[in-house]
């Protein structure tokens, strides 16, 4: 498409990934859709191409910066209230492979929604914040006692190179500007420091056999990294990545049988059903569809 760029290595060439159905906007882009439980799968703000030179995904036509700020300034989701002891387990392993490789320090979670992960990081000896955009999910972090602010990665207010730690869980993606991030965060962290950061891996197998209809296909993501263009990117920033591995994500098994509703109501309801009927419901549980990916890179030191 003229004029298009890959966001990770500039190159020009490109082919059509996916041609999705709905577009997501409606009198511009809806914050509703903007959110950890959205289940719009399939859609998205535009046609995704897929870089010829590295393999990555972005949209061929993306919304302003203003645009979706604005967006995830609005964004709410009591839903994840509910999930909020998985999201902490989740944090609690993601940190057990952090900590292989840098001992505790100051540690910022960026776009950290409700703060699952600095709470983590806190309880495990972490000087641990959080920055995020909505106002809501800031207000759900003061509600449990965690140091969170609002903002996003242009005004994080975090000063260069005091961070042993910087965290971007499920933050990547919706970035329209991923070299100029990556750029931000190098700054941010002491030397020797790391960027722990997790994203759906748009080159496993799953994504590729599920096409158009992966639920990681959403309306608020405008980047499909896959492992070699995620660790080009992070390459090109001289970031030296020491961890790659899949990154199962911690819910309730309820939570996981009514993701089904994005694909059809009827299914979830019964999948629901099933969870209670044996008593299960409740429980915490991980599969791992191996198509999400946690990366963890390093500043030299």
């Amino acid at each position: 498409m003229s004029g298009w760029r890959c966001p990770v290595c500039r190159g020009t060439s490109s082919r059509l990934l996916w041609r999705v159905g709905g577009d997501a906007t409606e009198n511009g882009v809806d914050p509703h859709l903007f959110r950890p439980s959205a289940d719009r799968y399939g859609e998205t703000v535009g046609t995704v191409l897929r870089c010829l030179d590295c393999g990555h995904g972005s949209l061929a036509e993306t919304p302003t910066d203003e645009t979706l700020a604005a967006a995830y300034g609005d964004a709410a989701d009591p839903v994840s209230i509910n999930e909020e002891d998985g999201q902490v387990e989740t944090a609690r392993r993601s940190l057990e492979r952090i900590e292989r490789f840098v001992s505790p320090g100051r540690l910022v979670d960026l776009g950290c929604w409700t703060g699952s992960f600095v709470a983590a990081a806190a309880d495990r000896g972490w000087t641990a914040s959080g920055v995020e955009p909505s106002a809501w999910a800031v207000q759900r972090a003061h509600e449990r006692g965690l140091d969170v602010r609002v903002g996003d990665l242009a005004n994080s207010g975090v000063a260069e190179g005091t961070m042993r730690c910087v965290v971007m869980c499920d933050v990547i993606e919706h970035l329209l500007d991923v070299s100029a991030a990556i750029e931000a965060v190098c700054a941010m962290l002491e030397p020797g420091g790391a960027l722990y950061l997790t994203t759906p891996d748009a080159g496993g197998r799953l994504a590729r056999l599920m096409g158009s209809r992966w639920w990681s296909i959403l309306p608020m993501h405008v980047q499909y990294f896959t492992r070699a263009s995620m660790l080009q990117l992070l390459g090109r920033h001289g970031l030296r990545v020491v961890d790659v591995t899949s990154h199962p994500k911690v819910f309730t098994a309820a939570y996981y049988a009514e993701r089904l509703g994005g694909y059809s109501a009827g299914l979830a309801r019964a999948a629901v059903g099933v969870t209670r009927g044996v008593h299960l419901a409740d429980r915490l549980v991980a599969p791992d569809f191996h198509d999400r990916m946690q990366v963890l890179a390093v500043k030299p030191s």
